[in-house]
C-alpha cells in the first residue's frame, strides 16, 4: 500500500519535493506520539504538484470553453459564480446584507461591467472590514476552484497532471487538501464511472471547499462516497475559511463520512496543511489504515 498527497490552493513554485517535505514533518511527529513509524510499512509515499499549472491559469475571469460536469446551477462567469459563494462565506462570518448593500452605494466600477461586479466587490470589500485575510482567501480560492470546475481547458490541463498518481491500480491512501479535495473526488469519481474505481483505506478531506453550495452543486448527484473508498475522514479547523462548511452533512454527499469539525490549528493559519497533519485523530486515520 502507498500514500499520495494532493495539494490545493496558492502552491505555486513550490515542487513535489516541496509538498513532500512540508508535509511529512508534522505527519512523521504527530505519528511518533502514537506508533512506531507505521509510514516504514508503506510502499512509497508520494505527491503531485500542480500549483504552477494552475496559478498560471485561474485568472478569475478567464473566458474558455465551459465545463459540463451536470451541475446543478452551473455558471461559466465568475462574478456570478463567487457572488453565490461570498455570500455564503459573509453570512457564516455575521456580515448582514444591510452592510453589504451600503458598502455597494459606496462601490463603483467600470463602465461596461458584468451585472454582478458591483455587488461582488461590495461583498468582498465588507468581508474585509471583518478580515483582510479571509478577503484575499476568498478570492483566491474562489479564483481557482472556478477555474477548476468551469473552464474545461483548466479542467483537463490539471486532471492531466494529477490523474497518473491515481493510474495505479496499488490502493493508496490519499491525503487531499483545500482545493485538492475537489480534483480527488472529481478524479475518484471518474474513475469508478469509467469502471476502474481506486481502492483506498481511507480518504482524508482536510480544510475542504466541498460544502461550498456553488462547489457542491458543481458535482452531479449522486454525490456519495466514491466507490472502494472504505473510509472518508473530513476534517475542518471551524476558522478555516475554505472549509466554509466544517461538516459534509448526509443531505449532501451521503453517510459514512466521518467529520471532524473541531479541528484547532491555532490562530495565524487556520487553513494550515500543518495543523491537520498536527492533530492526533488524523494520525489515528491514518496508523488505522495502514495496520
Amino acid at each position: 500500500m502507498r500514500m499520495i498527497f494532493v495539494h490545493g490552493i496558492s502552491q505555486e513554485g513550490k515542487s513535489e519535493k516541496g509538498i513532500l517535505d512540508e508535509w511529512l514533518a508534522p505527519l512523521r511527529a504527530t505519528l511518533a506520539k502514537q506508533s512506531n513509524d507505521p509510514l516504514g510499512r508503506l510502499s512509497r509515499i508520494e505527491a503531485v504538484f500542480y500549483g504552477d499549472l494552475l496559478a498560471s491559469n485561474s485568472s478569475p475571469w478567464l473566458k474558455s470553453e465551459t465545463l459540463a460536469m451536470g451541475a446543478e446551477a452551473a455558471s461559466d462567469d465568475f462574478d456570478e459564480f463567487a457572488v453565490d459563494a461570498l455570500e455564503e462565506m459573509a453570512t457564516t462570518i455575521g456580515v448582514t446584507r444591510r452592510e453589504i448593500e451600503a458598502e455597494a452605494a459606496e462601490t463603483t466600477v467600470p463602465m461596461g461591467s458584468g451585472p454582478h461586479k458591483k455587488w461582488l466587490k461590495a461583498i468582498v470589500r465588507t468581508i474585509e472590514k471583518v478580515s483582510p485575510l479571509k478577503g484575499t482567501i476568498a478570492l483566491r480560492v474562489l479564483g481557482q476552484a472556478h477555474a477548476y470546475i468551469r473552464n474545461q481547458h483548466v479542467h483537463d490541463l490539471v486532471n492531466e497532471k494529477v490523474r497518473p498518481i491515481f493510474e495505479d491500480d496499488e490502493p493508496a491512501i490519499i491525503v487531499s487538501h483545500s482545493l485538492g479535495t475537489i480534483v480527488s473526488y472529481a478524479l475518484l469519481r471518474e474513475f469508478a464511472r469509467n469502471g476502474r474505481p481506486r481502492q483506498s483505506p481511507l480518504w482524508l478531506t482536510l480544510g475542504s471547499p466541498l460544502g461550498i453550495d456553488v462547489v457542491r452543486k458543481s458535482f452531479a448527484k449522486p454525490r456519495v462516497r466514491p466507490a472502494d473508498i472504505s473510509r472518508w475522514v473530513n476534517a475542518a479547523d471551524p476558522e478555516d475559511f475554505v472549509a466554509l462548511r466544517p461538516v459534509l452533512a448526509v443531505a449532501d454527499f451521503g453517510p459514512d463520512i466521518e467529520n471532524f469539525s473541531d479541528v484547532e490549528n491555532g490562530p495565524e493559519n487556520p487553513h494550515s496543511i500543518a495543523g491537520y497533519l498536527s492533530d492526533e485523530r488524523i494520525a489515528k486515520a491514518i496508523i488505522e489504515a495502514i495496520l
